[in-house]
C-alpha cells in the first residue's frame, strides 16, 4: 500500500483522503515498513527531455554519423550507456545485449533523477557539445522547454 503524505512539524500526514483511509487500517502500534520517496516532479521531467533534444539538435555531425544518432530516443540511449545505466548479459548465441534502465516516475524518485540529470549536463558539456559554457546550456533548456 502506497500512502502519499506531506511532511508537518508533527510528523507524516495523510495527504489526500483516500491515504487517510488506507492509513486508518493500519492498527496503532502496530510495525510497518515504510519506504519514503519524494514523487517525481513532472517539470523537471520536461526540462530533461528538453535538455536531451537540445543536445540532440545541436549534435556535431561527425558525432552522428559515428554513433549513429538519428533520433531523441537514440540521444537518450547514447546517454544512458555512457553513464552506465544499462546492464549487459551474453545471450545463448554468445552475442552481447544490452538493456537499458527505466528513467520512468515508478523507477526514480525525485532525488535520483535529479543525480541522473546532473550528470547528463555533464556529459553533454565535456563529450557532446564540448566547449560549451554549463550557465549558457542551463539556460538554452530552460527556455526551451
Amino acid at each position: 500500500m502506497d500512502i502519499y503524505c506531506r511532511v508537518t512539524p508533527y510528523g507524516l500526514v495523510p495527504l489526500y483522503e483516500s491515504d487517510y483511509d488506507l492509513k486508518k487500517r493500519l492498527r496503532v502500534g502496530s510495525t510497518v515498513r515504510c519506504r519514503v520517496s519524494q514523487p517525481r516532479n513532472y517539470e523537471f521531467h520536461k526540462k530533461f527531455f528538453a535538455l536531451v533534444r537540445l543536445t540532440f539538435d545541436n549534435l556535431p555531425f561527425p558525432l552522428v554519423g559515428r554513433w549513429a544518432i538519428r533520433s531523441m530516443d537514440d540521444m537518450l540511449r547514447r546517454f544512458k550507456r555512457d553513464l552506465g545505466y544499462f546492464t549487459s548479459s551474453v545471450n545463448e548465441l554468445g552475442e552481447r545485449e544490452i538493456e537499458y534502465r527505466s528513467i520512468s516516475f515508478a523507477a526514480m524518485d525525485e532525488h535520483e533523477f535529479e543525480a541522473f540529470y546532473e550528470n547528463c549536463v555533464n556529459l553533454v558539456l565535456h563529450k557532446y557539445l564540448s566547449g560549451t559554457d554549463r550557465q549558457e546550456l542551463i539556460e538554452e533548456v530552460q527556455k526551451f522547454k
